[in-house]
C-alpha cells in the first residue's frame, strides 16, 4: 500500500484478520546507544502504558524502564549490582540522560504515536 490508496469498507474488511493478527504482536526494535557503545532492544508499549507515561513526571524514564526489553531493566540482580534503592533508578544509571527521552520516542514510535499519519500533501511534497 502507499500513500496514493484509498482505504474503503471492503478493504477494511478484507484486511481484517491481518489487522487483528497484528495488534496482537509485540513490535520490536533495536537501538544503538552510543554511550554503552553497543544495542538494546525495546518493544512498543501499550496504549495505557503511554497514557500513563504521558501524565507522570518521570515519563520518559518510566516509558524506557517499560519497554527495554533486552537487557532486563526490571532484573533485580541489576538494579542490585547498581545500588539502585528504586527499580526505575537504572535507566539513568545505564544511559546517559539525553539518551532517555530519545529511547522514549522509539518506543512510542513503535506504537504508532510519532510519525504514524501523514496529510497526504505532506507526502507528495517530500
Amino acid at each position: 500500500m502507499n500513500s496514493k490508496t484509498k482505504i474503503t469498507l471492503d478493504e477494511l474488511l478484507r484486511r481484517k484478520e491481518q489487522m487483528l493478527e497484528s495488534k496482537k504482536q509485540k513490535k520490536t526494535k533495536t537501538l544503538y546507544v552510543k554511550s554503552l557503545d553497543g544495542t538494546i532492544t525495546i518493544e512498543s508499549p501499550t496504549a495505557a502504558m503511554a497514557r500513563e507515561a504521558q501524565d507522570m513526571e518521570n515519563g520518559d524514564e518510566y516509558m524506557v524502564y517499560s519497554c527495554v526489553v533486552e537487557p532486563d531493566l526490571k532484573s533485580k540482580e541489576l538494579r542490585d549490582s547498581f545500588g539502585c534503592v528504586e527499580p526505575m533508578e537504572i535507566v539513568e544509571k545505564i544511559f546517559d540522560v539525553g539518551e532517555i527521552p530519545q529511547i522514549a520516542v522509539e518506543c512510542l514510535k513503535l506504537a504508532g504515536y510519532v510519525d504514524g499519519v501523514k496529510a497526504v500533501e505532506d507526502i507528495k511534497n517530500a
